[in-house]
């Protein structure tokens, strides 16, 4: 078998309106948009098989053409079964790149379609093909959008309870909005809050005995500049709430800098950034060889989450897998991967386990 042609499809497929945002919410817009935009990477072969991948979302136009340009020239006519083998030639003929960004982010995405390709072609589920499950299902958790009020996050934060969460975590910087959502939901729930890189270590912990009171279970990149993982040590030496990141790192590499400093107690690879679903059990060995957990950022919805729930249910580490509250608007990937009474179920088909919906491609594409 052979591969003959690769392909990166940019859409644009905005999230259903959220109910709980005010009108004009200029944070839960700017979430929203973000989240609007997917690329779709499609390995196709000889003999009529077909995989898919997901790259990482920012700048779709960009992302296609870097694969098109860069990347398919060194796969065709490649066996796509040979995966270690592939990556690889994708990993070394691209250093001039960078070792973190763009490129590793496109190389994830196909190496993901040859993942699903490979486990398609043994006609089997791809964890399986990873070594079979720790658990039959996995227990998600609301990732919010970011709201203009404590009240707003309050009362989505609700509503995903409702919907049957069992576990939040918000994207809010002040205390307030933390204060406002532990005080409506039940106590039994859990709560997470990533303030995307704000302060200095020395803020850090003075916001960690602020949050103290409401139990959180873990905060996520406290630190900005976020690879300042000295800083970051620090933190998560000194501070009474677990700290996580790793969702804006690449490869093990990347990871060993946070993991031998003991950087966090919590490590976030994303599939379709960090180098695919080889490097990332790269990181999980590390990651397990030095007693932390690993709980993958899984920000998005297509195959990228397929890969997420294949890796995390085939790891004993991954409690959680990280869901974004507000659906697409049309899925175009069937089944579409959302929870049910706060879990997403085994799937049970060959490869990834879902079809592309054509009819979603062409009424959604990304015209930049």
């Amino acid at each position: 078998m052979k591969i003959t042609d690769v392909k990166a499809i940019p859409l644009s497929i905005p999230l259903q309106e959220d109910p709980s945002a005010s009108s004009g919410s200029v944070s839960a817009m700017a979430s929203a948009k973000a989240s609007s935009m997917h690329v779709l990477v499609v390995v196709h072969t000889d003999e009529g098989l077909i995989g898919y991948g997901e790259a990482f979302r920012f700048t779709p136009g960009v992302v296609c053409k870097f694969i098109d340009e860069a990347l398919k020239p060194l796969l065709i006519g490649k066996d796509p079964l040979q995966i270690s083998a592939l990556w690889n030639v994708m990993y070394q003929t691209t250093f001039r790149y960078g070792r973190k960004g763009m490129a590793i982010q496109c190389i994830s995405g196909i190496e993901i379609a040859l993942w699903d390709l490979l486990a398609k072609y043994r006609n089997m589920p791809l964890y399986e093909i990873l070594g079979g499950v720790f658990r039959n299902r996995a227990r998600a958790y609301a990732s919010m959008l970011r709201y203009n009020s404590p009240a707003e996050e309050a009362a989505a934060a609700m509503r995903f309870v409702e919907e049957g969460y069992s576990a939040i975590k918000l994207h809010q910087t002040d205390i307030e909005s933390v204060k406002a959502v532990r005080e409506v939901i039940p106590e039994e729930v859990e709560l997470m809050l990533d303030v995307n890189g704000i302060w200095s270590p020395r803020e850090s912990l003075e916001a960690v005995k602020k949050l103290e009171e409401y139990r959180l279970l873990w905060l996520e990149e406290p630190v900005m500049p976020m690879d300042d993982y000295e800083g970051l040590a620090y933190v998560t030496a000194h501070s009474s709430i677990r700290i996580a990141t790793g969702e804006n790192e690449y490869t093990a590499t990347g990871f060993k800098a946070i993991v031998t400093r003991r950087a966090a107690d919590i490590l976030q690879p994303d599939l379709i950034k960090a180098g695919g679903i080889l490097e990332c059990r790269r990181i999980l060995a590390l990651v397990e060889a030095w007693n932390l957990t690993f709980i993958p950022h899984s920000f998005c919805f297509g195959p990228g989450m397929a890969a997420t729930l294949h890796f995390s249910l085939s790891n004993r580490t991954s409690e959680f897998i990280e869901v974004n509250a507000i659906p697409l608007q049309a899925s175009y990937i069937q089944p579409a991967i959302r929870p049910k009474h706060g879990y997403l179920e085994l799937p049970n088909k060959p490869g990834l386990g879902f079809e592309i919906d054509e009819d979603v491609i062409k009424r959604f594409p990304y015209t930049g």
